[in-house]
């Protein structure tokens, strides 16, 4: 397999945590913007419209003959093909709410994280507390459970890890509900992604987003 993305935290994370949690066999391609003031993309747009991609955009997977774009696609087809998937049907209805809600919460920080520095420090606060809420949504809906499909781990649980991990970097306070919390130290005690998460080389040392954004 073939995960390609930039070389940030960004869009592909979610899915890397998975790759990792399941010890996966895959080929990061990584893509680098080029400094200020340019930040050229020709790394990625040189070579965009060549490989095959029937939606060019980053992330990408190739798996075989499978070729996908979009986060939430390439996490439910990874989640399917390593048996992550939700058990129940109404509870599969569920985490794909969850999954958009996910990106949702994700792309409310990307609007302000990439406009100027001075707007970016202005909107901060607003960003915390309205982020800090649909985490609070986040928590309710977990509940007392282990994780958001039950006492079963599924491709959503990385997908909101990671979400929401991101935002304690901005702000370390913004997880309130102990459960919540719980949950995030529970997916990073798990023995694979304990490992991934103390290997100097993972991805997990990469910026959050690109280097043209306020906040990295």
């Amino acid at each position: 397999m073939k995960l390609g993305y930039w070389k940030i935290r960004g869009l592909a994370e979610p899915i890397r945590a998975l790759l990792a949690y399941v010890e996966a066999d895959y080929e990061e391609v990584a893509y680098e913007c080029g400094d200020a003031p340019g930040f050229d993309r020709s790394s990625w747009t040189d070579v965009k419209f060549t490989l095959g991609l029937e939606f060019p955009n980053l992330p990408y997977l190739m798996d075989g003959d499978v070729k996908l774009t979009q986060t939430i696609a390439i996490l439910h087809y990874l989640s399917n093909k390593y048996g992550l998937a939700p058990k129940d049907f109404a509870v599969h209805a569920q985490c794909d709410m969850l999954d958009h809600v996910a990106i949702d919460l994700t792309m409310l920080g990307v609007r302000l994280f990439y406009q100027p520095k001075d707007k970016f420090e202005a909107g901060r606060a607003g960003l915390v507390t309205s982020a800090g809420a649909m985490i609070k949504q986040f928590a309710t809906f977990l509940g007392s459970k282990k994780y958001f499909a039950g006492d079963y781990i599924t491709g959503t649980d990385f997908l909101v890890f990671e979400t929401i991990d991101k935002y304690t970097v901005l702000e370390p306070t913004i997880i309130e509900d102990e459960n919540l919390k719980n949950f995030m130290q529970r997916i990073r005690d798990l023995p694979t992604m304990n490992k991934y998460f103390t290997d100097p080389n993972s991805t997990r040392s990469w910026i959050l987003n690109n280097k043209m954004a306020a906040f990295k």
